[in-house]
């Protein structure tokens, strides 16, 4: 997600399913990319189509959630 998009409530983010960690994909501007807007943004989101194989790679669904720490007047 870059810094000035809107931020979704639900964000999809592809695991490795060796190891079940996330996966991040290389953006020149923002250097590893996490957070996808969709299943099919996030299997698509790397230029050899590496994230497309089912059998080592898993798309997890997170719901966004905001915590106010301190309000600033």
């Amino acid at each position: 997600m870059k810094p000035k998009e809107k931020k979704p409530s639900r964000v999809f983010r592809i695991i490795n399913k060796e190891n079940g960690k996330a996966e991040g994909v290389y953006s020149r501007a923002y250097c590893n990319e996490y957070d996808f807007e969709s299943p099919s943004d996030a299997r698509n989101s790397h230029c050899y189509g590496i994230f497309k194989d089912e059998l080592k790679y898993d798309i997890a669904e997170y719901e966004v959630t905001y915590t106010l720490i301190k309000e600033t007047a």
